[in-house]
């Protein structure tokens, strides 16, 4: 306490004089001040006349906005120079990202919903939640007419202040799933689940689960694994086709990979569906099997060590610990 006292008294010495030299006149009238010092101007920044987490929200309305308006420059305007992910992409290999996604999707929409902003002076951490729906052109011969690709994810933005702007300057993809359906694939509820984080070398399961309309109906699936690495797909496990049971669940045992790089778990679903017809013989019926959909399904593997610090310096699980010792105060 008695230190205290002391800095205190060091900082009045030295603070007492420079005020004095800004000749502050005070009238009897408290209400007319004249040459007073605006404590407002003072520091980095300017005073705004809405909070950071409003600044923050509306930047994230632009993002939404300018995605679903094609507009990539104004989408980039909104990452810093520096910016990195933690995959490691730079802002020139996301604005190539970008360009081509809106190239091969052009009736593409987008939404963002922020769940939380957590603002510390110059830095913020906000969590969101992201979806997108395109149509896409069938490169499929025996399947007739567009198919559909829907995409939702969680992820985690890392934001800078920069004088009074905001700017992206890292994210982490906490948790990823994608499809692409053709024909009658895109009426049957199926859902390819695997876990979001795990470390290297870890065994998991990925499990399909669909629910077709009757018997007269049957599901063959493939699920592999792919390793992603600088924006290139390298598959490294492939199985043959197998029927799902009447159940509609399918399973497998996966082993991540050792290189901390993630993972993307792909099923492919083929739809068939038992066509009956008279062979022309008596008392012989024909029953032919048609493809009549098909389904591409995703689901994001994270590998990392336990530990393991993303470049900007956030830890997943000292965040996680403090998180819960300060609601515990609460």
């Amino acid at each position: 306490m008695k230190k205290i006292f002391i800095i205190f008294a060091i900082l009045f010495t030295v603070i007492t004089p420079a005020l004095a030299e800004t000749n502050t006149i005070v009238s009897a009238d408290t209400n007319k001040i004249k040459n007073t010092i605006d404590i407002t101007k003072i520091g980095f920044h300017k005073r705004l006349d809405i909070s950071p987490e409003t600044q923050i929200n509306n930047m994230f309305k632009n993002y939404q906005k300018n995605l679903n308006a094609k507009d990539v420059d104004k989408f980039m305007a909104l990452y810093s120079e520096n910016y990195k992910s933690t995959e490691g992409y730079t802002k020139d290999k996301l604005r190539e990202i970008a360009e081509d996604v809106l190239k091969n999707y052009p009736d593409i929409k987008y939404d963002i919903d922020v769940v939380s902003v957590n603002v510390e002076v110059d830095n913020a951490t906000v969590i969101t939640q992201e979806s997108l729906y395109a149509s896409v052109d069938s490169n499929i011969q025996y399947i007739k007419g567009k198919g559909s690709f829907d995409a939702k994810s969680i992820n985690i933005y890392y934001l800078k202040r920069f004088s009074n702007e905001w700017k992206i300057v890292s994210d982490f993809v906490v948790n990823e799933k994608s499809a692409i359906r053709y024909g009658f694939a895109k009426y049957v509820p199926m859902l390819l689940d695997a876990p979001a984080l795990v470390t290297p070398e870890q065994e998991y399961t990925a499990t399909l689960k669909i629910n077709l309309p009757n018997d007269k109906y049957a599901a063959v699936v493939s699920i592999d694994k792919e390793l992603s690495a600088s924006n290139i797909a390298n598959k490294i496990h492939e199985t043959a086709p197998r029927g799902v049971k009447s159940s509609g669940i399918l399973e497998r045992v996966l082993y991540s990979n050792n290189e901390n790089k993630n993972e993307s778990v792909m099923a492919t679903i083929g739809i068939v569906k038992a066509k009956a017809s008279n062979s022309g013989l008596e008392n012989n019926i024909e029953v032919k099997a048609e493809i009549v959909g098909v389904a591409l399904l995703s689901s994001r593997v994270n590998v990392m060590e336990p530990q393991k610090k993303i470049d900007i310096g956030y830890n997943i699980s000292e965040n996680k610990d403090n998180n819960k010792e300060s609601q515990e105060n609460e």
